[in-house]
C-alpha cells in the first residue's frame, strides 16, 4: 500500500470530519479545524492518503518555542485501522520532532483507551500525570503522556 503524507487543507475537512466522527465520542466541529488551519500559526495538521483518499490525519502544536511538540489529535478511518497507519503517523511526528531539535512530544489520552496507551508506550511515551475530568463529554480523566527525545536521537 502506497501512502502519501500531505499538509491538511481546508478542502480536506469534510473527509477529516467523517473520520473524526468515526473515531471520537466528542468529535471536533469543522469550525475548530478550519480555525486551526487559518489562524493557529503554531499548529501543523497532516493527512494520510491512499489513492487520493484521506484515510487518517494528525495535528500537533509547537509549544514552548518549539521545545515541545504536542499531539492534539490522531485518527484513522475505521476501514484502515490495524494496518499500521497510526504507527506511520506517530513515526512521522517523532522524526519531525527530532529534525526540529525538539526535546519532547506530549499528548493526552483517555484513561479508558488502553489500545492507544499501549501503542504510545511502544514508541517510548511515558505516563506523566493524570488530568482529572479532562474530557467534556463524560468528565473522563486523561493521561498526559510524554516522550523525551534525548540529544543523541535529535542529532541522528
Amino acid at each position: 500500500m502506497d501512502i502519501f503524507l500531505d499538509v491538511m487543507k481546508e478542502q480536506d475537512l469534510y473527509e477529516v470530519i467523517k473520520i473524526e466522527k468515526e473515531a471520537f465520542n466528542n468529535p471536533w466541529h469543522i469550525k475548530f479545524f478550519r480555525d486551526e488551519l487559518r489562524y493557529n500559526s503554531f499548529a501543523l495538521y497532516l493527512t494520510v492518503k491512499v489513492d487520493q483518499e484521506i484515510i487518517g490525519y494528525t495535528g500537533c502544536w509547537f509549544k514552548n518555542f518549539a521545545n515541545e511538540v504536542h499531539i492534539v489529535n490522531l485518527a484513522v478511518r475505521k476501514s484502515h485501522r490495524n494496518q499500521g497507519i497510526g504507527t506511520y503517523l506517530i513515526n512521522e511526528l517523532i522524526e519531525m520532532a527530532k529534525r526540529l531539535d525538539t526535546s519532547s512530544l506530549t499528548l493526552e489520552v483517555r484513561v479508558s483507551n488502553s489500545k492507544a496507551i499501549k501503542l504510545y508506550k511502544r514508541f517510548g511515551f511515558k505516563e506523566d500525570k493524570l488530568k482529572s475530568n479532562y474530557y467534556l463529554d463524560n468528565k473522563e480523566d486523561a493521561i498526559l503522556m510524554k516522550k523525551e527525545i534525548n540529544c543523541y536521537e535529535r542529532n541522528n
